[in-house]
């Protein structure tokens, strides 16, 4: 089993609403821009897409659901395939781009826009490397997505993201741990896959 991973923009996603869950369609609802709407729909009909792909049948067959870990609450938390164990799945929405993976380990994905975010979600070497950067929105979007998708992906904290750097030899790191991760870059976007070296199981 391989990994699946697609970034597409929010029009290329044929996002029916019909596919989503009940507690997908009510999350939906509360979204207030329609932007916000459009990309989260997109968002968790590509997850599907991916997760049909991978599985090898069709994006209606798939069900996710989410749960979190530590309130056992099925309003947030981490995305899972139902009936499907051995499958991981991660998604990201961002106005205008969105992004899925799945995959036979634990994984993660991000997508964001170019932006110029706060030192204090770096590390102080990444401070450092971001400002002496000629970009410095798309220095730190690029640390920043891979924050994100190891986050996902089982590997540290967002409480915590200036512990978690991701600077390898004064570049992006391609690898930490035994977690590699992957960039991918759009126009005014970019994104960061995770992919975990050890076979996802339940703890």
């Amino acid at each position: 089993m391989t990994e699946i991973v697609r970034y597409a923009a929010v029009a290329e996603v044929d996002a029916d609403l019909g596919l989503l869950s009940t507690a997908e369609r009510a999350r939906h609802e509360r979204l207030v821009a329609d932007a916000d709407k459009q990309a989260y729909a997109a968002a968790h009909v590509l997850v599907r897409e991916c997760a049909a792909e991978l599985l090898g049948t069709v994006r209606e067959e798939i069900v996710i659901e989410q749960r979190c870990a530590r309130c056992d609450s099925t309003e947030h938390g981490a995305p899972s395939v139902a009936g499907a164990a051995a499958v991981r799945v991660s998604l990201s929405h961002t106005r205008g781009q969105v992004a899925a993976v799945a995959a036979g380990r634990r994984c993660g994905i991000d997508v964001e826009k170019v932006t110029r975010g706060p030192d204090r979600a770096l590390s102080p070497r990444e401070a450092a490397w971001v400002a002496g950067q000629e970009d410095a929105a798309y220095a730190f979007t690029r640390l920043w997505v891979r924050k994100e998708a190891l986050v996902k992906a089982g590997h540290g904290s967002m409480a915590a993201a200036q512990r978690l750097d991701v600077l390898a030899d004064d570049v992006p790191a391609g690898q930490v741990g035994e977690v590699r991760l992957t960039q991918w870059e759009g126009s005014g976007f970019l994104g960061a896959v995770a992919i975990c070296a050890d076979m996802w199981t339940e703890n």
